[in-house]
């Protein structure tokens, strides 16, 4: 890990800090423990992805961003919530989730990718 944080800071100089806050992102993920501290561990990574695209104007980041988001919400449902429902409730809540949430994210990365380039929201 020292290797990519040492090229960030030669190559990146002042703005190397976000390589590190993403470093010690990973460092704290390797160390937890409890299921729902992951998932929401891996939210805040997401959004923070996000930050970092629109801070940077890196369209590519607020993607990754947004499908880490998506990824996680959607392995926190088929690990914890669609165990405690049955077959069919669970399958019709995966499709609202898809359907609600698909939607809500995809207008949300459009306002992001456009905030981004300086257009209008």
């Amino acid at each position: 890990m020292s290797l990519p944080l040492g090229a960030a800071f030669v190559l990146r100089r002042r703005a190397a800090w976000m390589n590190a806050v993403c470093a010690v992102w990973v460092l704290v993920l390797g160390g937890l423990n409890a299921e729902l501290l992951i998932y929401a561990w891996c939210s805040f990574g997401s959004v923070g992805l996000i930050a970092w695209g629109v801070k940077e104007t890196r369209p590519e980041r607020i993607n990754l961003g947004i499908v880490g988001f998506a990824i996680t919400i959607l392995v926190f449902y088929f690990s914890s919530v669609m165990d405690k429902l049955g077959r069919s409730a669970s399958l019709i809540g995966l499709g609202l989730l898809f359907l609600g949430g698909g939607w809500a994210l995809e207008s949300m990365r459009r306002r992001l990718i456009a905030q981004a380039r300086g257009g209008a929201l």
